[in-house]
């Protein structure tokens, strides 16, 4: 399990879940994705920019997006870990995402998680070898 990421999701523009990777708390994916699909509307329409990070208690939720802004990523991380460097993580986990899949992939898909999985290995693959 990566020490930065506690829990990884991956969310349609809509918040949708597509992806739950490390996922080890009680969080409720389909509640988590619709609260940030609105706040990040919320931060949008306000303030013109998108949000970063959000905390709650001892938790860190940071976001990014891909393919456009039509799929975000959001992980759980502890409330001490920089944002910057979850971005940094972000970006090889876009690059490996966007690799494999399309706006048309995500517009197109029909719930069926299979899709994700050649994703998934990779992603855990990286967290394991970046462990060594």
């Amino acid at each position: 399990m990566p020490s930065i990421i506690q829990d990884l999701w991956i969310f349609s523009r809509d918040g949708i879940p597509i992806v739950e990777i490390f996922h080890n708390t009680e969080v409720d994916s389909a509640l988590l994705g619709a609260f940030l699909s609105a706040i990040e509307s919320f931060s949008r329409e306000v303030t013109g920019t998108d949000i970063r990070s959000l905390s709650f208690g001892d938790n860190k939720f940071v976001l990014t997006s891909c393919l456009k802004g039509n799929v975000y990523l959001v992980s759980r991380c502890d409330i001490k870990v920089k944002t910057k460097k979850v971005m940094k993580v972000f970006k090889i986990i876009t690059e490996f995402f966007e690799e494999l899949y399309t706006i048309n992939h995500i517009e197109n898909w029909d719930g069926d998680l299979s899709l994700f999985d050649r994703f998934k290995d990779r992603i855990e693959l990286y967290f394991q070898m970046s462990e060594l």
